[in-house]
């Protein structure tokens, strides 16, 4: 790629991404209850428009559950977040208005989600295996990548919060598997992650800046991480199991 398509590019992707913060500031100014309803009509028809009506229906509910495994994980401990707001392409957020206690608190908010997903891949493979729907057992497979994606241990992504419950070593490996990920398919957004996880690396390598919030027990890291790579053997095998009825279709 030669230096002028490097910025044109580069100019193309800024104004993208100040159109999208616009746009959140926009609904996040809104009831959080509305702001959920229209992100997640607008969720819908913009995927409508790449994968089909069926798809993008099926996807955002998807998405829907994954979030809502964060908030009723977030009760659950006694902490007060938002509703989700959906960003096409990117997923969906949710904000916490009050900071967890621990590592541990942090870290069980951040499993909600990925539990939560892996439950919904295991009903649509379910419901696959009973009614014989392609749409359902393609759903079932992005839930699983999806929620396998989640589970990288690199921040932003919920991975890197809880990995750091079990131990903050994780997040090296986690900058791994996402720059590799970066270099395989050259999204702009994976490179985003790629250096934020750097940054966070380089900034709390030692996590010295607040001793007491990363201080867990053996059994509370031992805990977390029987959920975390308990979802990711889950995950790992049904999707295996899926590609394996795709091959055979």
């Amino acid at each position: 790629m030669k230096a002028w398509q490097v910025v044109s590019f580069g100019k193309k992707m800024l104004g993208k991404l100040a159109l999208f913060l616009v746009g959140l500031i926009a609904m996040l100014k809104m009831g959080s209850g509305v702001t959920m309803a229209v992100s997640m009509v607008i969720s819908i028809l913009v995927y409508a428009m790449a994968f089909g009506m069926s798809f993008a229906i099926g996807f955002v509910l998807l998405l829907l559950l994954h979030e809502w495994g964060h908030l009723m994980a977030a009760k659950v401990v006694g902490l007060n977040v938002s509703r989700p707001v959906f960003l096409p392409f990117i997923g969906a957020i949710i904000r916490i208005k009050e900071l967890p206690r621990n590592a541990k608190m942090e870290a069980n908010v951040a499993i909600g989600g990925p539990a939560m997903g892996t439950l919904s891949a295991l009903i649509c493979l379910a419901f696959y295996l009973w009614t014989d729907s392609l749409l359902l057992l393609v759903l079932s497979y992005t839930a699983c990548l999806l929620n396998l994606f989640n589970l990288i241990p690199c921040d932003p992504l919920d991975g890197g919060r809880i990995a750091v419950a079990i131990t903050h070593r994780l997040w090296w490996l986690g900058s791994l598997v996402i720059g590799g990920l970066y270099l395989y398919t050259y999204n702009f957004f994976l490179l985003l992650f790629f250096w934020f996880s750097l940054y966070r690396i380089w900034k709390n390598v030692d996590l010295k800046e607040d001793v007491n919030y990363y201080h867990l027990t053996l059994s509370q890291r031992l805990a977390v991480a029987w959920w975390y790579f308990g979802l990711v053997i889950v995950l790992g095998a049904t999707t295996l199991y899926i590609g394996a009825i795709f091959n055979g279709r």
